[in-house]
């Protein structure tokens, strides 16, 4: 069953397509398969995930071939597993570079958004955390479970012995862990 998505957003292809490039990726995302996609229907078949995703016609390619994006207003979902896929087995292999970020929204489930990130053929689907803080006379403060943990080890660690009222030492190794989980978000 399909529901409505919405996608903003275009990634730049590095060179442009050529003009049979563009034919074939097209057959490729409205699932076409003929002799021409034969190859890449199966090393998609063969692969770890060999499931391709349900809705065709998901990808807009533009005039001259130097960017693509989803399809235009109302979509359907799969966008992100395609440009995954096609990544690892039409772009790559012929030599393109794909660049850019787009964002969805789907139109019946508030939670179902995120964005797709890719850079230099290394994509990235991320999934839009959502939070309630609850209501103004009772916020419940939300941090992420390895920020919590990583800040509590620097109060652990804190000690004042001869230092002033105003300074404390605290571990280097508990500074250096929050530096590396807050770099991740």
């Amino acid at each position: 069953m399909s529901y409505p998505v919405y996608y903003d957003g275009e990634f730049e292809v590095t060179p442009s397509l050529t003009e049979q490039d563009v034919t074939l990726l097209l057959a490729v995302t409205n699932i076409e398969k003929n002799e021409n996609t034969r190859t890449i229907f199966e090393a998609i078949e063969a692969s770890e995930e060999p499931d391709l995703p349900w809705h065709g016609g998901l990808i807009t390619i533009s005039e001259g071939g130097a960017s693509i994006s989803a399809e235009e207003g109302e979509s359907r979902p799969g966008f992100g597993m395609w440009l995954g896929l096609l990544i690892k087995y039409f772009f790559t292999p012929k030599g393109y570079v794909l660049n850019g970020d787009a964002t969805w929204t789907a139109n019946d489930d508030d939670y179902d958004r995120g964005s797709i990130f890719i850079k230099d053929n290394r994509i990235e689907i991320v999934d839009d955390l959502i939070h309630n803080a609850g209501p103004s006379w009772n916020p419940s403060v939300y941090a992420d479970a390895s920020v919590k943990a990583a800040i509590q080890d620097i109060v652990d660690s804190a000690d004042g012995t001869g230092c002033t009222a105003d300074l404390a030492v605290v571990s280097s190794g508990s500074l250096a862990a929050l530096r590396a989980v807050l770099a991740k978000l």
